[in-house]
């Protein structure tokens, strides 16, 4: 089990969030490694996300949000431990510049709050919860219509969405292209 500054080894009270600082600020992913079990199961409320199952699909999913999120920056707000589960409730900030949940790159600030739950066995966490409010992300990128638009609203709104985000994509596509040609 890690251990405090004082020596003493710490619980999943400190240690859930003290693992989600180190993957998210820090940019840690060997915390993966050594305080997930290899056989994690992770839950996440993503559309067509099938549950993550296993360190290296996690490991995958931190590294996509670094690319999609480079200045990604995590705060807990609100531990809450019961045996051998954690409740964190933290948000999630950044700046989108690469793919996010299929999203081209949009330059758009998002802050994402989120609930976690982490299962230990031990100081190792064996399955992992997490909900999310990622219609309020997608407000935040531009996707979803904008309040009160009406229905003919939400009908122009769609078909410029789809055009920005055709152009963004096809605009992701040259800079990639110009960045490998270099």
């Amino acid at each position: 089990m890690d251990s405090s500054r004082d020596g003493r080894a710490l619980g999943p009270r400190e240690l859930g969030p003290r693992i989600l600082d180190d993957l998210w600020n820090r940019r840690d992913v060997g915390v993966i490694d050594r305080h997930f079990g290899s056989e994690v199961v992770t839950h996440l409320p993503l559309p067509g996300q099938p549950v993550i199952k296993g360190t290296p699909g996690l490991r995958k999913l931190a590294e996509d949000m670094f690319a999609a999120l480079p200045d990604l920056a995590y705060r807990a707000v609100e531990v809450v431990a019961a045996g051998d589960k954690v409740l964190v409730r933290g948000e999630l900030t950044g700046t989108q510049r690469g793919f996010l949940m299929g999203i081209p790159p949009t330059g758009r600030s998002t802050r994402l709050t989120e609930h976690v739950i982490l299962r230990f066995d031990g100081d190792r966490v064996v399955e992992m919860w997490q909900q999310a409010d990622y219609l309020s992300v997608l407000s935040q990128l531009g996707i979803t219509p904008p309040e009160g638009a009406g229905p003919l609203g939400t009908v122009a709104h769609t078909f410029r969405t789809v055009g920005r985000l055709g152009g963004l994509a096809v605009r992701d596509r040259i800079r990639q292209r110009k960045a490998a040609a270099r």
